[in-house]
């Protein structure tokens, strides 16, 4: 079953996340939403971070989507990974990118959430939501920021980079068509998802994952809690780090590369 999008456009709000939440609070959503900003003030990234965007310089929207009353949000684990992997299927396909060309422009993916090339943030992703009463939807709101041509900056410690550096085919990066587009293909891992979780994303996660087999540091509250060297995620989504004490599983943080010896 296809999803039937409302497709809603602002031309500035502060964060379209925060809208579609707030619409949320105020029983007011109904159908699946896709709300795209021309500009946004006061995006937020993970852990209260950030993500500024402007006219012409990003792809900013956000989705709302209700999921069963049935599921739990131990099942939702995982569905920033799915659906950061679409968007990064759809960046190819858009940009009539092989798979071995993204690979040699080391396009890809870094967990929880944030798709990379060459090591600087191409974009993120946000997921946020939850259930009112065992008896309504579980409403999952899941902004999405991409730069489509940022002048070069640091964020999250590391360098920004734009669609524009990999569209070898010269595409017309009209931001409306992008943005239905890549809707559309999150609504099909959507409904993926809803029906067999993220072990059936797991493999192609992996198999995009930028930093599997690096020396990894996991931050939490500013503190190091763990380095050991990434062997990719499991079928919930957990980052798995070998480490000297075993294998570890990793269900929040932050990462950076480590140059220590675990």
């Amino acid at each position: 079953m296809t999803i039937s999008w409302r497709f809603e456009t602002v031309q500035t709000t502060e964060s379209t996340n925060s809208d579609l939440l707030n619409r949320w609070h105020q029983h007011a959503l109904i159908n699946p939403t896709s709300l795209r900003a021309m500009t946004q003030t006061a995006g937020r990234g993970r852990r209260g971070k950030n993500w500024v965007s402007h006219q012409d310089q990003s792809l900013t929207f956000s989705l709302a989507y209700p999921f069963p009353a049935s599921s739990t949000m131990m099942q939702l684990q995982g569905l920033s990974l799915a659906c950061g992997l679409t968007v990064l299927k759809s960046i190819l396909q858009y940009l009539q990118l092989s798979e071995s060309t993204a690979k040699k422009l080391a396009l890809g993916l870094k967990w929880p959430n944030d798709l990379l090339l060459e090591n600087r943030k191409l974009g993120g992703l946000l997921v946020e939501g939850g259930q009112k009463s065992p008896l309504e939807p579980i409403w999952m709101i899941i902004g999405v920021g991409i730069n489509l041509s940022l002048p070069r900056l640091i964020t999250d410690h590391l360098d920004t980079a734009s669609l524009s550096e990999i569209n070898i085919a010269l595409v017309d990066l009209n931001q409306e068509v992008l943005w239905q587009f890549i809707t559309v293909n999150i609504g099909y891992a959507l409904e993926k998802f809803t029906h067999h979780g993220f072990s059936t994303f797991q493999e192609e996660w992996n198999h995009w994952d930028s930093w599997c087999g690096d020396l990894l540091t996991v931050h939490q509250d500013q503190q190091t809690v763990c380095i050991g060297k990434s062997i990719g995620v499991n079928p919930s989504g957990y980052l798995l780090l070998d480490t000297p004490l075993g294998l570890k599983e990793i269900s929040s943080g932050e990462l950076s590369l480590s140059h220590n010896t675990p």
